[in-house]
């Protein structure tokens, strides 16, 4: 599975998830169960934890990163559509984050 430490911290990913081997989870990761990360998806916990609930799907080529200021968190059964950015916000239940959306620091969905 291609999880990086940064900063002596492990990517959490729970075993019913499926985690493409070209995509990247790096620091602060918390991945429940039941979800998907497609090929080329990063999600970068480096300034801050990144928690994907349960049955969440992060699509091709997504990035999710967090800021200095905020953590981001994909709430259960959201999904992330390819291209899309979602950078240190707070998405609740089953949100739908369209084709190379961008959402930024603070949002509330």
């Amino acid at each position: 599975m291609p999880c990086y430490e940064f900063r002596g911290i492990v990517p959490v990913v729970d075993p019913s998830s499926y985690v493409h081997p070209q995509a990247a989870i790096i620091g602060d990761v918390i991945i429940g169960p039941g979800c998907f990360v497609g090929p080329s998806a990063t999600l970068r916990g480096d300034f801050g934890r990144i928690v994907v609930e349960g049955d969440a799907s992060i699509q091709d080529a997504a990035t999710v990163h967090v800021s200095s200021s905020h953590d981001t968190k994909i709430g259960r059964g959201s999904t992330i559509a390819h291209g899309a950015v979602v950078h240190g916000c707070q998405l609740g239940e089953n949100c739908l984050i369209g084709i190379n959306a961008l959402v930024l620091d603070g949002a509330e969905l």
